[in-house]
């Protein structure tokens, strides 16, 4: 028998699957005004939280598959994100640099 924490975990591995396919489909439909702002906020900041943790735990999985993503998509968020944090491209380069050896 799983534990709870267990199950949970599965059924957070399933809401993320079932997010993606909602996230795809409105994207395809054209209807992005209808997701409500705080939504796509709660998703992104549930996704940086976790990435960074497991990354911060030593684990090099990738953000997401390259061709599921552009440039763009890639570019346009992690500039909004890094204004929120007073994060300058540059300091962050310099970051990256730094963890890196």
């Amino acid at each position: 028998m799983s534990s709870p924490e267990a199950a949970a975990d599965q059924e957070l591995a399933a809401d993320a699957a079932r997010i993606l396919t909602q996230a795809e489909r409105i994207l395809s439909e054209g209807r992005i005004a209808d997701v409500p702002d705080v939504a796509v906020q709660q998703i992104l900041l549930a996704a940086v939280r976790l990435f960074s943790a497991k990354r911060s735990q030593g684990n090099r999985l990738e953000a997401f598959p390259a061709a599921s993503v552009t440039a763009t998509d890639v570019a346009v968020t992690a500039v909004a994100m890094t204004k929120v944090v007073n994060l300058e491209l540059f300091e962050l380069a310099l970051w990256n640099g730094w963890t890196n050896i």
